[in-house]
């Protein structure tokens, strides 16, 4: 029989993360989760993304898209490799607070932010779900959690209380400190050769996707020209992602696993 991975057939995680313009959210799911100092200080600690932010970004998103898309052995070794790069994450932020990447509180808040940001991004180009997919798109997301980590006790049960739940982080946790604010413009400007105008569109696009609080505390401007650029990408994808060739508009990931899924047992 033909392995389907750790997901059922029918999963929204696949028909969403299939989806090759998710990947334009990147940048606004990370900087939410950096506005959270502790996870911003392991990413100033740890991380290689200065380095290296190509590679850095195709391994996470090989690893991420593997535990999707992946056969069961697969999808479970994605998620072994991306708990041993969290246990040496840990150390102190800059307030002297300890942090570790295998925090259930903060794995609960990196998985948050990614399903909530592609969720409200996939729902702008390809409309509203049904509350029944909103549900079990994060059920889905509450099963990887607590593969790395995460403990019923800090999950939120339902999507309902997820969305309450990124609402009291926003207010209470995830308020960037100076540290967290160098993290995040280091992730706007990954290349510093890139002439300012190109990072302009991609500062535009990604502003639309932050809560206002956090664009004011990074300081993107969020004037008619950056909500004009914002709703014209959204209108352009809206057109062209049903025309797109299936090579184009589904990651390779998921071309894999559908291609899986058509031969012969």
């Amino acid at each position: 029989m033909t392995d389907l991975g750790i997901l059922s057939r029918d999963s929204v995680a696949r028909r969403l993360n299939r989806e090759t313009f998710l990947l334009l959210g990147g940048t606004a799911a990370l900087l939410l989760q950096v506005a959270h100092p502790l996870v911003a200080a392991g990413v100033s600690e740890h991380s290689d993304f200065r380095r290296d932010p190509v590679g850095r970004l195709l391994r996470t998103l090989n690893t991420t898209l593997g535990i999707v898309f992946g056969t069961t052995a697969q999808a479970r070794t994605s998620l072994r490799r991306i708990d041993r790069r969290h246990v040496p994450v840990r150390g102190r932020a800059p307030s002297g607070e300890r942090y570790d990447a295998r925090d259930p509180r903060l794995v609960v808040w990196v998985q948050t932010t990614l399903v909530l940001t592609s969720l409200r991004l996939y729902e702008l180009v390809m409309g509203r779900l049904s509350d029944a997919d909103r549900e079990s798109y994060w059920q889905e997301a509450r099963f990887f959690a607590g593969q790395l980590g995460a403990t019923d006790d800090v999950l939120p049960p339902t999507y309902a209380e997820l969305v309450a739940y990124e609402r009291v982080m926003l207010a209470n946790e995830a308020i960037p400190d100076a540290s967290a604010v160098a993290v995040a413009r280091d992730v706007l400007r990954p290349m510093t050769s890139l002439p300012a105008p190109i990072y302009w569109l991609s500062d535009a696009f990604t502003a639309g996707l932050l809560p206002p609080s956090l664009r004011l505390a990074l300081g993107l401007p969020w004037r008619m020209r950056e909500r004009l650029w914002f709703e014209a990408v959204i209108a352009a994808l809206r057109l062209t992602v049903p025309v797109l060739p299936g090579r184009l508009r589904v990651v390779p990931q998921a071309r894999r696993y559908e291609t899986r899924l058509r031969a012969p047992a």
